[in-house]
């Protein structure tokens, strides 16, 4: 309906027109206010009629609008379709046709065609228990054929076919019956080994519930069959720095054996090596820190698998760290030992020959003397100094010399004096000697050096 600014005044109405496109030539009108419908009825079933609608008010008329086309409303459709037959294509599978039914009888717009068919009965002579619901197809446009598949073999089915409108269906078509043709018969219900002895067995089956046919006979399959032994046993692995060590024991005929490997979590194909006659193989080319699945399979000669070990997974350590810790190397130490008793002979001689009154070590605690610093110069304990500045051996005082197995002397790795007094040498008898010249620090320290 128009608005109130659209009615341009008041005294709004409408005047509706129809007429019967291509029967009728005159328009009949009716005029109608406050409505946005109205109903045109006595009009013939599902036939098209031309329309239009203006508007008025007080002051005239809306200018003529555009004709528009409608239909009258549908009813059930009068006609069945005719010429229906069916083509049988397989055991489970066939195909209906049908002639189109003329568009007058529709009586409506045509939405297309149902197919109804069902199962009347199995062709072995009895009938279906039970009755099986109809099934539908419905086929839309206009159509003149179509397939019903999943159909039961050797079996008689019946159909008919409807036209389709908007209002509903419309008379069936005349029944038509059809056959399935025999199909494969399905699997026996049981199959039972009765009555074994050493050199026989006997067999009972039942018939399959799906004959699909007429049984003609069975036919019995059998092999030999090789007895169960297990053919592989103590399969086990270990880790080398090249690689890890597959071993195990295998007692089966096929001769094919490989190794399988794959790293563990991986979608790539197994890589298998070839170990025929062998008990033990050495996977090389692993990366350090993967686990790895790896398996010992048998193939027979046409490259199938007929026997496999259970996986195992086997893990490689980590690289290690070619860095050693060189303070804890038994060579290292040496070498320090070496380079500080170096360094203490040196620092001993260097002082000797700066300070040549070194105080030799006391009997009676075994510790050397000191160093003098004083610039008198005074004299160790336990010496004599002669009027002509040399020093004589007392005969209480020992030289380091005069301690140990000669002159050796041992001292630690850290440079430590371990020596053990092992006696005095005996002195010299002869008394022109007492009264020589004793033998100075240095002299003793070279000694001891």
């Amino acid at each position: 309906p128009l608005t109130g600014f659209q009615s341009n005044g008041p005294g709004l109405q409408y005047n509706v027109s129809w007429r019967q496109k291509d029967v009728e030539k005159d328009w009949t009108s009716v005029t109608v206010a406050n409505v946005s419908k109205f109903v045109v009825s006595g009009t013939p079933t599902f036939v098209p009629y031309e329309l239009m609608v203006r508007a008025l008010n007080d002051f005239g008329s809306a200018p003529e609008p555009r004709v528009v086309i409608g239909y009258s409303g549908e009813d059930l459709p009068t006609a069945a379709p005719d010429g229906v037959q069916v083509l049988v294509q397989s055991s489970t599978l066939a195909e209906v046709r049908w002639e189109p039914i003329p568009l007058r009888t529709v009586r409506g717009r045509l939405n297309g065609y149902n197919v109804y068919y069902w199962k009347e009965r199995s062709l072995h002579g009895h009938h279906t228990k039970h009755h099986k619901e109809q099934r539908v197809l419905t086929f839309s446009g206009n159509r003149t054929h179509g397939k019903l598949p999943g159909l039961e073999p050797f079996s008689r089915y019946a159909l008919n076919v409807r036209v389709v409108n908007g209002k509903g269906e419309g008379p069936a078509s005349s029944r038509q019956q059809f056959e399935t043709p025999e199909g494969v018969p399905g699997l026996p219900v049981f199959l039972e080994v009765i009555k074994p002895t050493l050199d026989s067995l006997t067999l009972e089956w039942g018939p399959p519930s799906e004959r699909n046919g007429i049984l003609t006979g069975y036919t019995l399959k059998y092999q030999t069959s090789r007895p169960f032994l297990p053919a592989f046993g103590n399969v086990s692995s270990s880790v080398r720095e090249d690689g890890a060590v597959v071993s195990w024991e295998y007692w089966g005929p096929d001769k094919n054996l490989y190794v399988e490997y794959i790293v563990e979590n991986s979608k790539e194909d197994w890589k298998k090596e070839l170990v025929n006659g062998s008990q033990s193989y050495l996977i090389k080319g692993l990366k350090a820190g993967m686990s790895y699945r790896v398996r010992v399979v048998a193939k027979d000669q046409s490259d199938v698998t007929v026997h496999s070990t259970e996986e195992l997974l086997v893990t490689l350590p980590a690289m290690a760290s070619r860095q050693v810790d060189i303070a804890t190397q038994g060579w290292f130490i040496g070498l320090m030992c070496a380079i500080a008793l170096l360094i203490l002979v040196l620092l001993i001689k260097e002082d000797a020959h700066a300070d040549p009154e070194i105080q030799p070590m006391k009997d009676d605690d075994g510790t050397f003397g000191e160093y003098s610093d004083t610039e008198d110069h005074k004299p160790l304990k336990g010496s004599r100094t002669p009027s002509n500045g040399t020093v004589k051996k007392d005969d209480s005082d020992d030289s380091l010399v005069d301690y140990g197995e000669g002159g050796d002397v041992q001292f630690n790795e850290d440079g430590s004096f371990i020596g053990q007094y092992s006696g005095r040498k005996e002195r010299d008898t002869a008394e022109g000697n007492e009264s020589s010249e004793a033998p100075s620090p240095v002299n003793a320290m070279n000694s001891f050096v």
